[in-house]
């Protein structure tokens, strides 16, 4: 089963693709910008608000205690259909 990731602000939809390592890489594939520096878990510049759904992340580094529901999408990986504010 595919699973989808919806890009609330953006108004868009697309299915999760294995061959990608991370949402971000997903969202610039589609030309869905979401700001983003170190590429690695640890600036916090690409958190993002999660609105439904499940991730996996690499590393949580760039969050802080405070950022509930937030995910950082440089190394989140959905594991069910998710809904960003991206």
């Amino acid at each position: 089963m595919a699973l989808s990731v919806e890009f609330k602000k953006s108004r868009k939809t697309v299915e999760w693709d294995d061959r990608f390592d991370s949402i971000l890489e997903l969202a610039d594939e589609h030309g869905i910008e979401v700001d983003s520096e170190c590429m690695q878990g640890f600036c916090g510049t690409c958190k993002t608000a999660l609105l439904e759904g499940e991730v996996d992340m690499e590393t949580t580094d760039g969050l802080e205690d405070e950022d509930q529901n937030m995910i950082l999408p440089c190394v989140a990986v959905p594991t069910a259909d998710i809904v960003i504010d991206a």
